[in-house]
């Protein structure tokens, strides 16, 4: 078998940060939160959801756990050894792919924060261009909740990764109950002659009007447009 399934008590440990490992973990059921340990004290770094993966390191390398995990209540997860991997890559390709995203978005985190302290964020945002000041808001029309679009030159949007460490300007987490939208998702881009839709890293693809847009290309959009964000239906509006 490629895989086994194990149900967790609340606060039980799945292992211990500075243990070997040889396998890696799919989230089913529940939450796990990710403690690091450091001279004695514990401090919560990330709560793990379904669809979430954890240790994967551990398939690649033969390093010790950098983290400690822990089930918060009752939950259920799959755990897939290293010796297994490479078949069940075989019968589920995108396992790779959500791996290799996962770890690009840790090196592009990286490298923004080695841009920002090399160059200094305020060099950095002196040179963000010219933007459309007008306010701008995506509306959910299943229950008409408004999400307001901040004026910066560019809004992501997405679901919250909590341990890559991505935060979305627009979280779709609460509103994605299928988890349909990636966790980077699209952008929407101020520019001077008015707003861009970009799609960044979507499964599922970004749809203006029906149309499915083209990745990594902006497309002007307008106020009144309909965007779905996988199978999230919402409006653009413009004040």
């Amino acid at each position: 078998m490629a895989y086994t399934s194990e149900e967790y008590k609340p606060r039980q440990n799945v292992f211990k940060q500075g243990e070997s490992g040889s396998y890696m973990c799919l989230v089913q059921k529940g939450e796990f939160e990710v403690i690091q340990e450091l001279g004695g004290y514990e401090k919560q770094v990330a709560v793990l959801q379904r669809g979430d993966f954890f240790g994967e390191m551990a398939i690649l390398d033969d390093e010790p756990r950098t983290h400690s995990v822990r089930a918060k209540a009752e939950a259920k997860l799959i755990k897939i050894e290293r010796n297994d991997f490479p078949g069940l890559l075989i019968k589920k390709p995108e396992i790779a792919v959500r791996m290799i995203r996962k770890l690009g978005n840790r090196l592009s985190e990286a490298q923004d924060m080695l841009l920002r302290a090399w160059a200094g964020a305020e060099s950095i945002s002196s040179d963000a261009p010219t933007m459309v000041e007008s306010r701008a808001r995506l509306v959910y029309l299943t229950n008409n909740t408004e999400l307001e679009l901040a004026v910066q030159p560019e809004v992501k949007i997405g679901r919250v990764d909590p341990v890559n460490n991505v935060e979305p300007d627009i979280d779709l987490t609460q509103i994605d109950t299928q988890l349909t939208t990636s966790r980077r998702h699209a952008k929407i881009l101020r520019r001077a002659d008015g707003f861009y839709i970009l799609e960044e890293r979507a499964t599922n693809g970004t749809f203006v009007n029906g149309q499915r847009i083209s990745a990594e290309r902006p497309l002007l959009i307008r106020s009144g447009d309909d965007i779905m964000f996988g199978a999230v239906r919402m409006r653009f509006l413009v004040d």
